[in-house]
């Protein structure tokens, strides 16, 4: 897999005459990345994929992610007219 600074010096970007340097150059960098490595997937591998590197990325900075369960909560209440 490339990174993202090989991303950065792809043809793709340097032949862009719009694309600028800085952070929306490497923005686009990082799009790029997630399309190559994410091309063929169906649409629930592609989920799968992004829930995993959230999870790894989260579990390399040492964040413990808190989920809340809110079933039963918070439901609109059908109005009832008269």
């Amino acid at each position: 897999m490339k990174t993202i600074d090989e991303y950065m010096s792809d043809p793709r970007i340097l032949n862009d005459p719009y694309m600028e340097d800085g952070p929306i150059k490497e923005i686009h960098a990082a799009r790029l990345k997630l399309q190559d490595e994410t091309a063929g997937m169906t649409v629930q591998e592609k989920c799968d994929y992004l829930n995993n590197k959230a999870r790894e990325t989260l579990a390399r900075h040492g964040i413990t992610p808190q989920f809340v369960n809110l079933a039963g909560q918070g439901r609109i209440q059908p109005k009832v007219t008269v």
